[in-house]
């Protein structure tokens, strides 16, 4: 197998982040705050223009449930489409489509103080 080049490496991270971050209903702010890291360096990421270090891709995968592996290009299997095979979980996300924008919220809210509760 030939290795990558860094700016091929860059075009697949770049790829992988933003197709999972529109996947996910995430902006780019979303992602940046809740990877801990600038809104510009996502910007710059999802441009290719840029390769995330070691510890930003490992905060990105976190936050976008994926491994790093999935998103350096060195795996096709992302926790996300293994999630997306589970009925109860399809099921879910028909359900949360067909809800009005304001219920979305209301479930975002929801989902957000269930994951407050359960770190404390």
């Amino acid at each position: 197998m030939r290795s990558m080049k860094k700016d091929e490496i860059a075009q697949r991270v770049a790829d992988r982040i933003k197709s999972i971050r529109e996947n996910l209903g995430l902006t780019q702010a979303r992602l940046a705050s809740d990877a801990g890291i600038t809104p510009a360096a996502i910007s710059q990421i999802e441009a290719a223009e840029r390769v995330p270090s070691t510890p930003v891709l490992r905060r990105l995968a976190s936050v976008l449930r994926v491994s790093t592996d999935y998103l350096l290009g060195n795996s096709d299997d992302s926790e996300l489409s293994d999630l997306l095979q589970d009925e109860n979980i399809q099921s879910f996300f028909r359900d949360y489509k067909n809800l009005s924008p304001e219920d979305q919220n209301q479930m975002k809210s929801i989902v957000e103080i269930l994951k407050a509760k359960k770190k404390s």
